[in-house]
């Protein structure tokens, strides 16, 4: 992102690589098809025959074989080559656009619009944006950092599985990924998409951890509500009805911007960054990520309202409760301060004794030698 942002805000036109990555290739690569009539020029600052030169060559192999291993799945697989993934009842839209201002009896041609959703390029990882395409979709990814799926200029959708929503509840994620599409999208909304092997309810433990039963998770839904008034929340019960669900909210409404969506949050999310490595240490954020019982979703918690270590020792299990959310991982810091490792000596002589009189017993040693007493 912080790559994305510098290109954006300076424009080069000569690039001086020092750090020969792959992934920033790639985005320079991007930058310049955004840019065309910007004559780019990348240049590498690395020695021959070294680690780094290695380094990267086994990168650029890898991606090479990825690719031809996708190309070869392609050419064995049963489907036949002229078809691209939709399925047999998908209407051809056609991909040429026509001018908005032309009629035809009274009635404006949009038949010719193609339908596109903009899709997060970490949401490639379910199976909702497959099922897109094949509805006859055009589904274009992006690195997007307000939202997963953006509809139109004003629907923004935040999926969240089961598994996820907990978790971003209990961490404080969901609120502000709540604030963020609240600020910049006037249809914000969140999707409850369940497992359709599942029960389609929040009942019992069997999504539930010891921590959080099923009325914490609809009181804390209550409370973002509560907070964000215009935040609409939605479900389906598996992928194929989620896919529907998209279809119909976009009937009728214009078509998002790709380079709009990504630049939405971008300055946000360098800002904090840039202000969260320098508001902490970074050699005390990583002996603090380092302690039993702190993860990634409490450790800002502890960054933010821990004062100082010695803080942190003198205070009690349940103010540590409290302050990281829940009782197992303040537990395991608590006993990390406070547990005393000391080897117990009365055992271990005593299993030693045990140890020496089931040797004695099997006759290892004699019990006398010749000429010693």
């Amino acid at each position: 992102m912080a790559l994305q942002q510098a290109l954006q805000e300076h424009t080069p036109r000569y690039v001086v690589m020092y750090d020969a990555d792959v992934s920033s290739i790639r985005q320079l690569e991007a930058y310049q098809n955004y840019h065309p009539t910007v004559p780019l020029k990348i240049y590498f600052v690395i020695y021959a025959v070294s680690v780094e030169e290695q380094e990267y060559l086994t990168a650029l192999r890898r991606e090479k074989e990825a690719f031809e291993m996708l190309i070869n799945t392609k050419q064995t697989m049963i489907i036949p080559s002229d078809q691209d993934g939709k399925a047999d009842n998908v209407l051809t839209v056609s991909t040429e656009i026509h001018d908005p201002s032309f009629r035809k009896e009274g009635r404006e041609l949009t038949d010719g619009i193609v339908s596109t959703i903009i899709v997060d390029i970490r949401e490639f990882r379910s199976e909702l944006p497959g099922l897109l395409h094949k509805r006859g979709i055009n589904i274009e990814p992006m690195t997007i950092i307000v939202g997963d799926y953006i509809l139109t200029p004003e629907i923004c959708v935040e999926r969240k599985s089961i598994s996820d929503l907990i978790m971003s509840l209990n961490s404080g994620r969901l609120y502000n990924q709540a604030v963020s599409m609240t600020r910049h999208y006037a249809k914000p909304m969140l999707l409850i998409e369940f497992d359709q092997n599942k029960s389609f309810c929040l009942q019992g433990n069997y999504y539930m951890s010891k921590e959080m039963r099923s009325f914490d998770v609809t009181a804390k839904l209550q409370l973002l509500t509560l907070h964000f008034p215009h935040l609409k929340i939605v479900w389906s019960p598996n992928p194929q009805a989620t896919t529907q669900l998209f279809e119909e909210l976009k009937q009728g409404r214009a078509e998002p911007d790709g380079y709009a969506a990504s630049q939405i949050g971008l300055d946000e999310f360098v800002e904090n960054k840039k202000n969260y490595v320098e508001r902490f240490n970074a050699k005390i954020q990583d002996f603090v990520t380092k302690l039993p019982g702190i993860y990634t979703k409490n450790l800002r918690l502890i960054m933010n309202d821990g004062v100082s270590l010695d803080h942190l020792i003198v205070l009690k299990q349940e103010s540590l409760t409290v302050l990281m959310g829940n009782s197992n991982d303040a537990k395991k810091l608590y006993g990390a301060f406070h547990k005393k490792f000391k080897p117990e000596e009365a055992g271990s002589s005593t299993t030693m004794s045990k140890a020496a009189t089931k040797i004695k017993n099997k006759g290892l040693f004699p019990s006398k030698i010749k000429g010693v007493k």
